[in-house]
């Protein structure tokens, strides 16, 4: 072994490279660790130790001699590389994606070293869905509330009329207003990630959703959904990690004796830049109503989106405009529809986490709702839809699968038409069961 006091960069290197060439990359760092007291602090000698300690798998000492050379050189591109595959191994994904762009975006990569970064983003990829997908993944859980508005009675006690050419008010029955009743409601949903390369995977996921109520019974409802993704690279100058995507779902929604099964088919582009990944994407949806044909619609989707992450925080939000075309002969017609939504998550704790969504929707018909209603004006509602959720794992193992949740909804439609005027405020406990 090279004499501590005596060895120069230039024969350390050469000895480990020996020592690692040779599959000895143990005793590589171990002969590095004995001179360091001599040269930490130098941004070479730093990298050499970094880098043994990867080829040994000390990732955690590979870090520290990695984050050393870059505070005192900080324009070590090479030395930024090797720190991210360091965090890599580690398992810290995220702070080794944010490493690699700041490779990308502060400095100009040779040729060859692009090849190394695109190398090492296919194994981010394989490591990210690996990580957070294994298996099948499923929750079932049983909640308990309370609605103010069960029967989704109108806001309204009156609708105004014009009958022979004369206004006129017409009084409501009772039954149309608003009941609340207590409810319990069965969840469960599953999902799965197929991966078929290092940049082409496919998705299928599905939900089962049963509410019954006490008192109004012959308002229970189901809503039933499953889909499927599937994406692949899309080659795009600057984002080596863009992909095209393509779904399909079918929903099935009963509620008072009536039903609704929307089929929907979807394609569209996600382009990660820094933090965030934007999404835009075109949506084919047809809905078909049981018993009442004439409600049946067809409707092309046009939207954009993003979807972030930073730190413990994941939000993001979509903006979508629809043609909403009746098939049958629904009263209004066609509609026009436009629909905001916002999310946020914060995983507080390791185990609460915190979540909310806003959801503005605008829709107005085409031809008047009729001809005795509100002087024959054509209808347009707002809806404005707002939910709080927690979740929380009890007991100090923060990946155990039970979890008590809590949510609190409102859903506020206000039109022009009382028909279309409805409140909704709903408030609910549960116990969920994750098999992760």
């Amino acid at each position: 072994m090279l004499a501590a006091d005596a060895a120069s960069i230039d024969e350390l290197r050469a000895e480990a490279q020996r020592l690692i060439d040779s599959g000895q990359a143990a005793q590589a760092l171990d002969m590095l660790a004995a001179h360091e007291a001599l040269h930490v602090g130098n941004p070479e000698f730093d990298y050499l130790l970094g880098v043994a300690a990867l080829s040994a798998g000390d990732y955690a000492a590979a870090v520290h001699a990695l984050e050393r050379a870059v505070l005192v050189q900080p324009n070590f591109a090479g030395a930024w590389l090797d720190l991210a595959i360091a965090h890599y191994r580690l398992g810290e994904l995220e702070t080794a994606d944010a490493l690699l762009r700041h490779v990308e975006d502060n400095f100009d990569p040779s040729p060859a070293m692009r090849v190394d970064i695109s190398a090492v983003r296919e194994k981010f990829t394989v490591a990210r869905v690996t990580r957070i997908v294994r298996g099948w993944q499923s929750e079932v859980g049983l909640h308990v509330g309370r609605t103010n508005n069960a029967n989704y009675g109108l806001s309204v006690t009156s609708l105004q009329l014009t009958l022979d050419g004369l206004p006129a008010t017409l009084l409501l029955d009772p039954g149309y207003r608003p009941r609340s009743d207590h409810f319990s409601e069965l969840r469960a949903n599953f999902s799965r990630t197929f991966q078929h390369s290092a940049t082409a995977r496919s998705d299928v996921y599905g939900l089962l959703r049963h509410r019954k109520y006490d008192n109004e019974g012959d308002l229970d409802q189901t809503d039933a959904l499953i889909g499927g993704v599937w994406r692949t690279p899309l080659n795009l100058s600057g984002y080596s990690n863009a992909t095209r995507y393509f779904g399909a779902t079918l929903r099935h929604l009963s509620f008072d004796e009536r039903g609704m099964t929307i089929g929907t088919l979807s394609t569209g582009l996600r382009v990660p830049h820094g933090q965030c990944t934007a999404i835009g994407r075109v949506d084919y949806e047809h809905r078909i109503f049981t018993g009442t044909d004439e409600l049946d619609a067809a409707i092309p989707w046009l939207g954009a989106g993003a979807e972030c992450s930073r730190g413990e925080w994941q939000y993001g939000g979509q903006q979508r405009i629809g043609w909403d075309r009746a098939l049958g002969k629904r009263p209004g017609g066609d509609m026009l529809r436009a629909e905001t939504i916002v999310y946020g998550r914060w995983q507080a704790t390791p185990s609460l986490q915190f979540g909310g969504s806003v959801v503005y929707a605008y829709s107005r018909d085409r031809q008047a709702y009729s001809p005795i209603l509100e002087d024959g004006a054509r209808r347009h509602v707002h809806r404005f839809a707002q939910k709080l959720e927690a979740l929380w794992v009890p007991g100090a193992n923060p990946k155990s699968p039970w979890a008590i949740v809590i949510e609190i909804e409102n859903i506020a439609d206000r039109s022009n038409i009382g028909l279309s005027s409805v409140s909704v405020t709903q408030v609910s406990v549960g116990l969920s069961y994750r098999n992760f």
